[in-house]
């Protein structure tokens, strides 16, 4: 950021980083973060645990449970609810990948970005789908790319 920046840009900025690092490290979907008209609040710091996040109706009115990001201080807790609007949060993140990825990604690839982390570090479709608060497996297998020479190996150590 340049030094001359503002005082409510940075605090802007600030925002946009805590949502993305809970997209990304925590699977939460936008609305879940900054709410959605009168459906859905915003996470607030009372969420917020010392290990994990509680996510309150969020699609499909199912309460659900996900790790809170290591990366997510006090400092950046205190600052829930925050106050970007869910339109502003995809735009950054819409010009943010042109620019840096030079791809067209929007906030929900952060989302993705996570399972598909989480399902190949763990193979575990189930705990991706408890995290992902998916109510059908079918929904999550999307996140299981079998990669031929991963399951040869597995197929090696098993035999």
């Amino acid at each position: 950021m340049r030094n001359n920046a503002t005082p409510k840009r940075k605090k802007t900025f600030n925002q946009y980083l805590i949502a993305m690092i809970l997209g990304f490290e925590s699977g939460m979907r936008i609305s879940e973060i900054v709410g959605y008209a009168d459906r859905i609040k915003p996470l607030t710091k009372e969420q917020v645990s010392n290990s994990s996040i509680k996510i309150l109706s969020g699609k499909g009115e199912r309460d659900r449970i996900v790790p809170r990001p290591k990366r997510l201080n006090q400092k950046a807790v205190d600052s829930l609810p925050l106050t970007i609007s869910r339109r502003s949060l995809q735009g950054f993140i819409t010009k943010l990948g042109k620019k840096v990825l030079n791809k067209d990604i929007t906030f929900h690839t952060l989302r993705h970005g996570f399972a598909t982390h989480y399902y190949n570090k763990t193979h575990d479709l189930r705990g991706t789908q408890m995290l992902l608060g998916h109510a059908r497996i079918d929904t999550t297998t999307i996140y299981a790319h079998v990669n031929p020479e991963d399951l040869l190996k597995r197929v090696e150590e098993v035999f």
